[in-house]
């Protein structure tokens, strides 16, 4: 018993059985889907700037009158977690996001188990960032992590909807294709060891693992799960699970490659994150010209966003990773500027077809201008909060290969004309003459949230801080 009461003031067991148990009081209390929304979104706001703020060099701090080991490693069988300054920033984004999910889920309904699932994927995930120790190295466990996370993100997209399963259960395709690539870089990983002098098992381990890891970032062709469920899953839990997935890989990506210089050095990465985001950009602007589903048009859009931060990974020099977080900021802030408008306008009319959403505008225009501004954002059009990052990161691509730019250049207008399309049809005539105007207080955060997303796209600097933040776990 006293083992356990000291196991638990660690930082890492605090933290992943505090989000438990508020999932399970939530399971208990779902039908007042409202009120805990916001309990669970005060809660890991709370959490977030704790984390945000911890000064971990203090290596004890009182919460709630009990004393709380900061540093302190929680073992649990063959794994040790730990809070430490490399993985703090991480952790405080996936819960900021998390909270940011939860009192938008407030507002417009996200399905009766979105807040407990929503916080059981917020543990997982905050125990793959302070996995510290494993039977395996925590970075080569990734893909095993993410299959169990992504199962939990597909039961929290089918939200107990009637309608097709195959893009929420389609997240779980690329870990489980990428494991097998890590599991055999293991082995090679272990043959280094046995003969230092023979260059082969490294070179392998480095492709084995250099191609895992592109599987689990799931550029076109995996990209289907996230298109898929845009149009029927619901759009604040797609952007809660999809951007933990991507904080996820992307964080994994950097650990694997300060533990396994050689990666860098003996694969190919960069090339093949080089035309597989061209790929992912292309597609992505391409397949939201065709899009006339308000979701689907979404969801090609961050496809395309998705693309041009893979592109940015890919070019060489100290701006690339600086550059890919701005872009992942800027993402976030887009992605739930759009859901946040999305939902509403899903919730008010019933469906986000092109017959459903005819004239809705004239009703409900702050959330329709936030879902447009927001998927605007996404494709990097101008005074929306992407166009900083997507302006520096065509230039940077120019500076490779112009051509490669100009492509990319070309397919977001086309994803831009598809929005002035589906603006037209929402400020047109209106079609259902029963649906009721937005509420004050609906109407009032969409323009907060439209207000924060203007500000970002006049003033990017004010990202600068945080980016250098996160930078310093990535670069650990």
């Amino acid at each position: 018993m006293a083992n356990l009461t000291a196991a638990l003031t660690a930082l890492p067991a605090f933290l992943m059985v505090s989000l438990l148990l508020l999932a399970a009081v939530a399971y208990l209390f779902r039908d007042w889907e409202r009120t805990v929304a916001i309990i669970a979104g005060v809660y890991t706001s709370g959490l977030a700037f704790w984390f945000w703020r911890m000064d971990l060099s203090q290596p004890t701090q009182m919460l709630l009158g009990r004393p709380i080991q900061l540093v302190a490693p929680l073992t649990v069988g063959d794994f040790t977690f730990q809070v430490q300054t490399l993985n703090a920033p991480v952790i405080a984004l996936g819960l900021a996001m998390g909270a940011a999910a939860f009192l938008l889920a407030a507002r417009a309904s996200q399905g009766h188990t979105f807040v407990p699932l929503g916080l059981t994927l917020l543990a997982g995930y905050s125990a793959l960032f302070m996995a510290a120790e494993g039977p395996l190295a925590p970075t080569l466990l990734t893909p095993l992590f993410l299959i169990g996370l992504s199962a939990v993100s597909a039961f929290i997209l089918q939200a107990g909807r009637v309608g097709r399963v195959a893009g929420p259960l389609r997240l779980l395709i690329p870990p489980i294709l990428a494991f097998p690539f890590i599991l055999v870089a293991t082995w090679y990983i272990d043959q280094i060891a046995l003969n230092p002098q023979d260059n082969q098992p490294a070179q392998m381990a480095a492709l084995f693992i250099a191609f895992g890891y592109l599987l689990l970032l799931a550029p076109t062709p995996l990209h289907s799960a996230q298109t898929s469920s845009a149009e029927t899953a619901p759009p604040v839990a797609l952007t809660l699970a999809t951007l933990l997935y991507q904080l996820a890989v992307l964080y994994m990506l950097f650990r694997t490659i300060s533990a396994f210089p050689f990666v860098v050095q003996d694969a190919p990465l960069a090339s093949w994150l080089e035309w597989a985001g061209l790929a992912t950009a292309v597609w992505g602007g391409i397949a939201a010209f065709g899009a006339v589903h308000a979701g689907r048009l979404w969801g090609y859009s961050a496809l395309h966003d998705w693309g041009v931060i893979l592109m940015v990974l890919a070019t060489a020099g100290a701006r690339s990773l600086p550059l890919a977080l701005f872009l992942l900021g800027l993402r976030t802030i887009s992605m739930f500027t759009a859901a946040a408008g999305l939902s509403v306008l899903e919730q008010q009319t019933g469906g986000l077809s092109a017959a459903s959403l005819r004239g809705a505008a004239s009703r409900l225009p702050w959330n329709s201008a936030a879902f447009l501004l927001g998927g605007l954002g996404l494709v990097g059009f101008p005074l929306s909060a992407g166009f900083p990052g997507h302006w520096a990161a065509f230039q940077i691509v120019a500076e490779t290969d112009w051509r490669q730019a100009a492509v990319v250049l070309i397919a977001s207008g086309g994803a831009i004309f598809s929005y002035i399309r589906l603006a037209r049809i929402l400020f047109g005539p209106l079609a259902n003459r029963s649906l009721l105007r937005e509420r004050p207080l609906s109407a009032a955060m969409a323009a907060a949230i439209l207000l924060i997303s203007v500000s970002l796209a006049l003033a990017p600097q004010l990202l600068d801080g945080p980016v250098s933040y996160i930078l310093s776990a990535f670069n650990g």
